[in-house]
């Protein structure tokens, strides 16, 4: 029991304290640091996997994968696999190999370093192979953005989800209007406008539609010193929407969140 100096002249620092504050500072996330190098991109040629540089962040353990780093892969039988960078905290090391299995993608051991020490497997990039080829596919790796990018990332989301989005409506009949590519979460989570004859606004909440059996409802508006009403109704991913004065065009329609 004690105290440890960390960022003070002299101080002798373990990488588990080291890993631990890395760890925390990239918001608990194990991946590729994203934006860094070359993001550790891959290459196949004459079934050798060729990887450029980048910094991984296994719990805080920070690995660089040099330029031009290659792996090879033998097509010797139908399998599918993975390209692997192991952390191995037992014996302190790391390593590069590619891990196959027949019929499906491997298992992969991700012991969690910060409580314990043992072995976690990254996977860098995934392929198939065949007794005459090896092909690269598909494979979500895991990436680790800087504070910045997440939060633009997240202020482009607010954004865009509370931007009116303004829905494409087709004519049925005078009066009769119809929107599509909507659910009933995306209209119980909005707000609606409907622009009739391209001056007046009526505004009412998508729940609306909801509040009775039958998904419809009708509300009112006043136009050129008279009421209307607009009724409205859903089903199965179409909004209908009918003036009672078939006279009456619904210009626009926008929905908001």
């Amino acid at each position: 029991m004690g105290l440890q100096k960390i960022t003070f002249e002299g101080g002798n620092v373990t990488s588990k304290v080291d890993s631990d504050l890395y760890h925390f500072l990239f918001s608990s996330d194990v991946g590729i640091l994203k934006g860094l190098k070359s993001e550790v991109g891959y290459t196949l040629a004459n079934n050798t996997i060729t990887l450029s540089d980048g910094y991984v962040s296994v719990y805080g353990r920070i690995i660089y994968i040099e330029n031009q780093t290659t792996i090879g892969v033998t097509p010797d039988s139908s399998k599918f696999g993975y390209v692997i960078l192991g952390i191995n905290t037992t014996d302190n090391t790391v390593s590069l190999y590619v891990k196959e299995q027949t019929g499906s993608y491997p298992s992969l051991t991700v012991n969690n370093l910060l409580t314990t020490d043992g072995l976690y497997e990254l996977v860098l990039c995934a392929y198939t192979k065949t007794t005459t080829s090896v092909t690269l596919t598909n494979y979500s790796r895991k990436l680790i953005s800087n504070d910045k990018a997440r939060v633009d990332n997240l202020d482009n989301q607010i954004f865009n989800h509370y931007l009116p989005v303004r829905k494409s409506l087709t004519l049925v009949n005078s009066g009769t209007y119809r929107f599509s590519g909507t659910n009933s979460e995306e209209l119980r989570e909005s707000v609606l406008y409907v622009v009739i004859n391209g001056t007046t606004v009526v505004t009412f909440p998508g729940e609306l539609l909801f509040i009775v059996v039958g998904s419809n409802t009708a509300v009112s508006y006043r136009y050129a010193s008279s009421d209307y009403s607009l009724g409205i109704s859903y089903e199965n991913g179409v909004v209908t929407l009918t003036t009672t004065n078939s006279t009456h065009k619904i210009t626009s329609l926008f929905m908001k969140k």
